[in-house]
């Protein structure tokens, strides 16, 4: 959706845009880079299966850079904090007389994001295309407002517990529910061996059973495809491990293509994210429960929390033993599922 829109853009222009380094925020690659062949192209990204896609097309991503651009391209996202934050830090980057060109789905913020991008630049010209709104700006942009966003992009204390989060990582606001109703199950049992924490964001679970009393493990592996979660799990699992003898391994990758491991597991904890209903096969919750089997010892756990009306059963059935459903509240469910 982004890419379409951009191609339009580039194709409609009536004055070329300053050919020289470009950064991509966010970007996948789309048939919008043969609008961009004669430029020095840099991008950046935080997620891993975006980062898996520029591979492919044998280009390397980077996380962030402090380097100065004559136009940078950002694909925004649902989180309107996030991109503020985003946008603050990087258009300090944009060289003199260089553009600002920010792409969004309408359903997912467009509205917010005008009057965002109004507020900063000067000069803001629009156009909308394949469901989205394209923003180009000049440089010229407000410094002190800039400066007040780009402060968002720092690890914050999430209200009422010492764990830091970032604009953009999952739940960053609070706590979610059904994190919350897990963590209590969690809080209960007895922890040994190796355990994966699957989409572990910015390690709550993982936090939970490193802090309960009967924890022996031997080793807790995270798996996440943000990166900015990553490390704020290690900020926030360093004051959990007060046992030291478990050795904690974080990893950065796209749990539906690859759960990178030395040897199966002991026990797997996850609540796995899911697309709106779109997506009618949920088919993202569904792999990830396939990716906990694949890497469980025989007789190893899973605990599972997911919103009530997702449909798991049949693949708890499909790929494990056993499974008996433990709790059931709030729009939630969590089972217990043995391989």
């Amino acid at each position: 959706m982004h890419s379409k829109a951009l191609k339009f853009h580039l194709e409609t222009l009536e004055k070329p845009l300053p050919v020289g380094s470009t950064l991509l925020i966010n970007a996948e690659p789309g048939a919008y880079l043969d609008h961009l062949t004669d430029h020095e192209i840099t991008v950046i990204t935080q997620l891993a299966n975006t980062a898996n896609k520029w591979k492919r097309k044998n280009t390397e991503t980077q996380r962030a850079s402090d380097e100065k651009f004559d136009l940078i391209i950002h694909y925004a996202t649902k989180f309107a904090t996030e991109n503020i934050a985003t946008i603050g830090k990087y258009v300090q980057q944009l060289n003199t007389g260089g553009t600002w060109i920010s792409i969004i789905p309408n359903r997912t913020g467009a509205s917010r994001l005008k009057r965002d991008i109004n507020k900063l630049f000067s000069q803001v010209e629009t156009t909308s295309k394949a469901k989205c709104r394209i923003f180009q700006c000049a440089a010229e942009h407000d410094k002190k407002l800039t400066s007040k966003w780009a402060s968002l992009n720092k690890p914050t204390a999430i209200k009422g517990t010492d764990l830091v989060t970032v604009p953009g990582v999952f739940s960053a606001e609070k706590i979610d529910t059904g994190s919350l109703l897990l963590a209590d199950v969690l809080k209960q049992e007895t922890w040994y061996g190796s355990v994966a924490d699957l989409g572990a964001a910015y390690g709550y679970l993982s936090h939970i059973i490193l802090s309960t009393p009967r924890q022996k493990m031997n080793n807790l592996c995270l798996y996440e495809l943000d990166h900015r979660a990553l490390e704020c799990a290690k900020q926030n699992l360093t004051e959990s491990n007060t046992n030291q003898k478990t050795k904690i391994e974080y990893h950065w990758t796209d749990v539906t293509e690859a759960v990178p491991h030395q040897r199966p597991f002991d026990t797997v904890i996850m609540n796995p994210p899911f697309h709106e209903a779109q997506d009618a096969s949920f088919t993202l919750g569904k792999t990830f429960i396939q990716q906990a089997a694949n890497i469980l010892k025989p007789g190893g756990n899973l605990y599972l929390v997911a919103n009530l009306h997702l449909p798991y059963e049949q693949t708890l059935l499909e790929h494990f033993r056993s499974h008996r459903l433990l709790k059931e509240e709030n729009g939630f469910k969590i089972y217990l599922a043995r391989k």
